[in-house]
């Protein structure tokens, strides 16, 4: 069984122990690059454990993009 490749990734602190993940992955087969979100919390040795997480196409990106910047101006 082949794995998904993480070819970008970067670690958002969002507080106590826990985060949250952006990343670009690739699935074993195949061209399509796809960005996935994920929380998730540390353990007490300081590993990663995920909750949650949520993968979606790159031509989604700007368009999650414009709605996070719409809802925090609409407050």
């Amino acid at each position: 069984m082949s794995e998904w490749k993480t070819l970008k990734e970067q670690t958002i602190e969002a507080g106590g122990n826990n985060f949250i993940e952006i990343n670009v992955k690739q699935p074993p087969e195949g061209e399509t690059k796809l960005i996935g979100i994920s929380k998730g919390w540390y353990t007490d040795d300081g590993q990663k454990r995920y909750k949650a997480n949520i993968l979606f196409s790159r031509e989604k990106r700007d368009e999650l993009v414009k709605v996070l910047q719409e809802i925090d101006t609409n407050l």
